[in-house]
């Protein structure tokens, strides 16, 4: 069984851990909303919506490999969007997953519509040949 719930201060730890173990780099900060799969006991997915310059950003969606394809990934982004139906949100997807984040209610922006620091975000990664794509999720009227 899944269980989902937001970290608490003392998951810090084990959700940078976690990164860790899945080869994620970007770390997390205590102003994170941080949402942590489990299934039965394990750690099995982290996503994070972060306040970066007065927006939210989806971060740092991650799932252990042995328990990727068991829909930890679509039940995390439903969690996400629970908390986002009164704001704007961003998220820079690896491109092969930009069909996932539809899911969410996420759409494709073209640059001139998101926030300047995302903009070179996003032009950091393409310069690396990262294929990413960018997105927002707009609130629900």
């Amino acid at each position: 069984m899944l269980l989902i719930r937001q970290a608490k201060l003392h998951d810090l730890e084990a959700v940078k851990t976690f990164y860790s173990q899945c080869r994620y780099g970007g770390g997390c900060q205590k102003e994170d909303l941080i949402l942590m799969a489990y299934l039965e006991t394990q750690l099995a997915g982290v996503v994070r919506l972060c306040p970066e310059n007065k927006v939210t950003v989806l971060r740092g969606m991650q799932v252990m490999k042995p328990s990727q394809g068991q829909g930890i990934g679509r039940q995390l982004l439903q969690a996400c969007v629970k908390q986002l139906s009164d704001q704007i949100c961003y998220c820079i997807p690896w491109t092969h997953l930009v069909e996932f984040y539809r899911l969410g209610g996420f759409d494709t922006a073209l640059l001139k519509e998101i926030p300047d620091f995302l903009q070179k975000r996003f032009e950091g990664y393409r310069k690396r040949k990262v294929e990413v794509s960018i997105m927002r999720r707009l609130p629900i009227p």
